[in-house]
């Protein structure tokens, strides 16, 4: 059974949570910024099985000209990136991610300011 979790519901996760994923992460990233919570519930015993929350990331695309130079690319990777800022300011949204497959731009966005991810960033078509 699938259905929107009660107080005694969070109550329980989070003792899930400390249980098997405090190190990962915290949970209030479960609750928080969230378009949707829900809980699967065991069947034969009422239980929960599993939660889900689904929220909602800022993701950064962007196309630079690799025909100017490294100084005028860095410099227009530090305005967008307080462009983005200024936006997500006003937002709910606590990060900025940014999937990258060009490993000299990563290491470059990296000298910005980003982390990696902790997991690996894994993605399905809906």
């Amino acid at each position: 059974m699938i259905r929107n979790p009660s107080e005694q519901d969070y109550q329980e996760l989070q003792k899930i949570h400390e249980k098997f994923f405090s190190k990962e992460f915290p949970f209030d990233d479960f609750l928080f910024n969230s378009i949707s919570n829900f809980v699967i519930i065991d069947d034969s015993d009422g239980g929960i099985i599993s939660a889900g929350s689904i929220r909602p990331i800022a993701e950064i695309v962007a196309i630079t000209n690799l025909d100017k130079s490294v100084k005028s690319r860095r410099f227009a990777l530090y305005e967008e990136l307080e462009v983005a800022r200024y936006v997500l300011k006003s937002s709910t949204m606590r990060q900025l991610h940014a999937f990258v497959q060009d490993q000299q731009w990563e290491i470059q966005l990296i000298k910005s300011g980003f982390a990696r991810t902790k997991g690996n960033a894994l993605y399905i078509n809906v």
